[in-house]
């Protein structure tokens, strides 16, 4: 069966044809939970775009319908076809939901970070942040504390908790999306997810800027991840949030030196991320330098472990006060306390979301 056949009799049909190769209904929910192929706990999603049967891990990679078949069932693309064309004879197309429309997103992205304050010392998200081994006298400006976020487990509210708030910043400079750490008593919160993605723009090439850009620019995987990276080699770091985005990360103009600091993973995702992404803005003539923990886990884990920052020589160069790129800082605008301010600021449909 030929590739464009198979995809196109399947278009519609994959939660359907899924569940019949042993997929789980927490898997084809379309929330986070732990991936089918790779275990773990909340990083795999099934959003089924167009019909596509399309997903996300931040383990493996992401893929259509037809890819996750191959790797749930270990079978070769011919094998998987012919399963699949099997299973889509009979199985009925799913009534696809509306998706949440493009303006009611942007205004709960501003509602929700217009909620939040700067983070403060000794506040839920600063005793989390220090409880996790970093030390932060003054926490970056695309961090706010929201003092009761709501929770909700697949559309059901769970409670509300204090939740860590980071601007995710496109490739362009603008805004993007919100990332949510929910948070207990210093601790993450006890729930299934307790780091998510809130609707928004797409996040390919996008980051959380922590540092104001420099010439010389570090990238890492998570927020924590990104923070220890920047207290170990002292050079600004941003978070890419998963390997996905460390391998489609865009700097801005004016970076001419970018570190990777990949994660060690037992199934090399974070290595593989670090290295193609590394490989991709090397051959645009960009600095790159790879940098891997010399044990399992991430430069938090290096940063808490005390060993230090493996291989810090190579980064002997790098000098500790790194001027911003002509005089650059994140290109982002105030939010305004409501959507309604800014209606009237005649921003209108060109609003952005935070940034």
């Amino acid at each position: 069966m030929q590739r464009h056949s198979v995809r196109e009799a399947a278009a519609g049909k994959w939660p359907g044809i899924l569940a019949g190769m042993g997929l789980s209904d927490r898997a084809l929910s379309g929330k986070h939970g732990p991936c089918p192929i790779c275990g773990g706990r909340d990083r795999f999603r099934f959003d089924d775009k167009e019909g596509r049967g399309t997903w996300f891990c931040s383990q493996c990679g992401a893929g259509d319908g037809v890819k996750l078949a191959m790797l749930v069932t270990g079978q070769d693309f011919r094998a998987a076809a012919l399963e699949i064309e099997r299973a889509a004879g009979v199985v009925q197309p799913r009534v696809r939901q509306p998706e949440q429309d493009e303006a009611a997103k942007v205004h709960k992205l501003l509602q929700t970070w217009a909620e939040g304050d700067k983070l403060t010392r000794g506040d839920e998200a600063m005793t989390y942040l220090a409880g996790r081994g970093l030390d932060i006298e003054t926490a970056p400006d695309c961090l706010r504390l929201h003092p009761a976020l709501p929770y909700y487990d697949n559309r059901v509210l769970a409670g509300k908790f204090p939740a860590m708030l980071a601007r995710v910043v496109a490739a362009d400079g603008r805004g993007a999306t919100l990332h949510r750490t929910y948070l207990q008593g210093g601790h993450k919160a006890p729930v299934s997810s307790p780091k998510k993605l809130m609707a928004g723009k797409a996040v390919a090439g996008a980051a959380v800027r922590l540092f104001p850009a420099a010439e010389c620019l570090g990238i890492a995987e998570g927020i924590e991840t990104a923070l220890a990276a920047s207290q170990l080699f002292g050079v600004p770091v941003w978070s890419c949030i998963s390997a996905a985005g460390i391998q489609s990360f865009e700097p801005p103009a004016g970076v001419r030196e970018l570190i990777v600091f990949g994660d060690n993973d037992a199934n090399f995702v974070g290595q593989a991320a670090a290295y193609a992404a590394a490989h991709r803005l090397k051959r645009r003539g960009l600095a790159v330098t790879v940098k891997i923990p010399s044990r399992a886990g991430d430069w938090l884990d290096q940063l808490c472990a005390g060993a230090g920052p493996r291989g810090a020589g190579n980064c002997r160069d790098v000098p500790r006060e790194l001027p911003t790129i002509g005089g650059y800082s994140t290109p982002c605008r105030d939010v305004p306390a409501t959507a309604g301010d800014d209606a009237k600021t005649g921003a209108g449909k060109s609003v952005d979301v935070p940034c």
